[in-house]
This record gives structure tokens, C-alpha cells and sequence, in this order.
């Protein structure tokens, strides 16, 4: 009996860490909102501990839960294209694609600028296209727990939403520019060369989350209202999450905007009832979810790299603050946002996590076989930069709604 369980040893071992992970998560998440820090710091906190700090989870079996960060990824996508609907879009959509483009662009140009100093050209290109990413994770996850409300909060969601997009494109181009550069052929930079890539993810992404979310919308509409509304409903999404966020990584597309798209047109297709229906389900759903998503992000962050990065780390880190804060300043200025919003936005945009990850790994793959050294510097830079960013970004998204009062009045107490 015993050696027969002992045959399925590492099974055993992972059910194990997934439950460290989780409590380990849970425990640190309370202890951050004891001293008014937002959870998800918490469980990166938590992560770290029982990641490089002690040792009690390997970071080789890490990579086992992939699984559970796309899944998590998928549903705070969702989650994003939830919140965008026509109706409040409609009169604020070019506003926000000002906005959404002039912060990104500006941020890629200040780091670009400010590593020419410090690095080569390519790596600078690539670091600072990495620089615009911003993480939609932490800030919905403040959004979501705090119920927050205002023109901050109208203002972030669909810049968020917008930023993958932007950034996919400039990382595409400036990666293509950076490779040529870096002694490849030089019809490389050739326009459709250099944009067919990004066009390509962003259009798939595009048609993969509309047919989803299209079949999504109407099985919802076609619920009765019964008392298993709930249930009916939560089996409808999360079906519809697992399959579009399953698709967009064997296809190629982006695994962030594919179920955004996704959670668009479903908010558009359904009644305001069956939103907070929709809502309400999906919160049930996924808190485990996301301390497990939160914890294995920190759990796999290294203090190892903050050594190798030097000045090129500093100059990444400081460029990408101003830039955004910049960036997202300008942007409301010209479209006169409310002063508050012209005025937190950019700290707003802090976070950076798994895409400025997965940015830099689609950098250190192309350039590997041309410069292995740049690779490296742009790789190491990304993850300390991580590193920073996953542990103070969301403190600084939770300051500034407080600041504009956007907080429900409890948290404020």
C-alpha cells in the first residue's frame, strides 16, 4: 500500500507546494492589509519567502504551475474587457487611445534615451519597448478588491486594456530594428518586415476573442432565470476563459488581449442584471486562483540578478517611472482628464510583471543566437525591473486611488 503511493511520489510533492504556495499567499496577503498594504504585494511577499529566501519550494518545479499563471492571466484579461463597455466608451474611446499611446510611446523614448548612455543601441531598442508593458494583473486586482469608482478608475481600465496592444506593436518593430542592428541581414528592416509579426499576433488575438466572446455572449443570454442562474453562468465563463485563453497560446496570439477581447463583446451582448450576475460568479471564483498567480510570480523572482544589472537596471527602472508618469500626464493634459487623473495616472502604471516577462523572453530567444551578451543584459535588466515594479507598483496603484478618494470609505479608515 505504501509503495504504491510512494509510486506517485511527484504528484504528491506538487499537490503539496500548490497548498504552500497558497497558504503562504494567504497568510502574508493578511499580514500586508494589517499595516495597509494591498494584498497582492502580500503574496508576492509570500512568494519570495518560499521561493529564494528559504528555499521551500524549488524553482525548477515552478514551472509546473505554467498552467495556473495562464489561467489566472486569462480570467484578469477577462476580467479587463468586462469593464469595457460601449456605452461608457463611447464618449472617452479616442481620449483613451491618446492617452494609452502617447504614455507608452514616451515611456519607450526616456528609457531609450536614457540607456544609450550606459548600453548599446539594440539593447536599448528592445528595453525600451519592454519598458512601455504595463501589468494589468495587480491593478485589477486592486480595482476588484476595492471596489474602486471615479474617473481614475474609468481612465486606468481601458488604457490597461489598450497597452498590450501598443505595446505588442512597438516591441515588434523595435526587437526587428534591434536584431538588424545586431548583425543580421538588413532587409530585415523592411516596413511589412518589421510589422508583420505584432499585426499578425494582434489580429489573430483579435478574431480568436471575438468568436469566443461572441458564443460566450449568447450562451449567457440564453440562461433562464432559475437558482441555478449562478452556477449556469460561472460554467458558461469559465469554459469560455479556459478554451480562449487555451487558444490564443497555441495559436501564437496574445494571451492577454485574446480573452480581453472576449470579455468585451460578452459585457456588450448581456443586460446590466446579468453583468452583476456575471460579476458576482466570477469573484466567487477567483480569489485561490489569483493568490496562487501572485505567490508563484514572487516565489520565481531571483535577488541573484539585481547583482548583474547595474546601471543599466537603475537608468531602466527611474526612465520607465518618468516616462510613464510623464507619459500619462501629457496624455490626460491634452485631452483634459480631471486634475486627478492627469496627476495619478502614471504611478497608476507602474506594475510590470508577466508580460514585461514574457516580452523579454521573446527577446532573449531571437537574440541569443546573434548576441548572447545582449540577450542576457536585456533579460536580467526585465526580471530585477520585475522584481522592483511587482513589489512597489502595487502599493503606489492603492495610493492613488486613496488619494482621489476612489476607495470605498473603509479601506480608507
Amino acid at each position: 500500500m505504501f509503495l504504491a503511493h510512494g509510486l506517485d511520489t511527484e504528484s504528491a510533492i506538487l499537490v503539496f507546494d500548490l497548498g504552500i504556495i497558497i497558504l503562504s499567499g494567504l497568510v502574508m496577503g493578511r499580514i500586508a492589509e494589517m499595516f495597509k498594504i494591498p494584498a497582492v504585494t502580500g503574496y508576492l511577499i509570500g512568494g519570495l519567502i518560499i521561493g529564494p529566501i528559504t528555499g521551500l519550494v524549488d524553482i525548477e518545479r515552478l514551472a509546473t504551475f505554467q498552467i495556473i499563471s495562464d489561467v489566472a492571466l486569462g480570467f484578469i484579461a477577462y476580467q479587463v474587457g468586462n469593464e469595457l463597455w460601449l456605452g461608457k466608451l463611447r464618449d472617452s474611446g479616442l481620449k483613451i487611445i491618446i492617452i494609452t499611446v502617447i504614455q507608452a510611446v514616451g515611456t519607450t523614448l526616456i528609457v531609450l534615451f536614457g540607456l544609450l548612455f550606459f548600453t548599446a543601441l539594440p539593447v536599448a531598442l528592445v528595453l525600451g519597448a519592454i519598458a512601455a508593458a504595463t501589468a494589468p494583473a495587480p491593478i485589477m486586482m486592486i480595482v476588484k478588491k476595492y471596489k474602486t469608482k471615479g474617473d481614475l478608475t474609468d481612465t486606468i481600465i481601458p488604457v490597461v486594456g489598450l497597452d498590450d496592444a501598443v505595446g505588442v506593436i512597438i516591441f515588434g518593430i523595435l526587437l526587428a530594428v534591434a536584431v538588424s542592428l545586431s548583425g543580421t541581414d538588413a532587409t530585415g528592416l523592411h516596413p511589412w518586415n518589421l510589422l508583420q509579426e505584432p499585426i499578425y499576433e494582434i489580429g489573430l488575438s483579435i478574431l480568436i476573442g471575438s468568436i469566443c466572446g461572441l458564443l460566450t455572449g449568447f450562451a449567457i443570454r440564453t440562461i433562464d432565470h432559475t437558482s441555478e442562474r449562478e452556477e449556469k453562468n460561472l460554467d458558461v465563463i469559465v469554459i469560455a476563459i479556459l478554451i480562449c485563453t487555451g487558444l490564443s497560446l497555441y495559436f501564437g496570439a496574445s494571451p492577454i488581449l485574446t480573452p480581453m477581447i472576449a470579455g468585451a463583446f460578452v459585457t456588450n451582448l448581456i443586460n446590466k442584471e446579468t453583468y452583476k450576475i456575471e460579476e458576482k460568479t466570477i469573484t466567487f471564483f477567483v480569489p485561490p486562483l489569483m493568490i496562487a498567480f501572485f505567490t508563484i510570480a514572487g516565489a520565481q523572482l531571483q535577488f541573484s540578478v539585481l547583482l548583474s544589472v547595474g546601471m543599466i537596471g537603475i537608468v531602466y527602472i527611474v526612465g520607465r517611472i518618468i516616462g510613464k508618469m510623464l507619459g500619462a500626464y501629457i496624455g490626460c493634459k491634452l485631452v483634459h482628464s480631471k486634475p486627478d487623473v492627469q496627476r495619478y495616472l502614471g504611478i497608476s502604471l507602474l506594475p510590470q510583471s508577466g508580460v514585461a516577462i514574457g516580452l523579454s523572453t521573446a527577446a532573449y530567444v531571437t537574440l541569443v543566437g546573434v548576441n548572447e551578451e545582449y540577450a542576457l543584459i536585456i533579460r536580467n535588466v526585465v526580471l530585477a525591473a520585475v522584481l522592483f515594479f511587482a513589489l512597489f507598483g502595487p502599493v503606489l496603484v492603492k495610493t492613488a486611488f486613496v488619494r482621489t478618494k476612489e476607495t470605498l470609505q473603509k479601506e480608507k479608515e
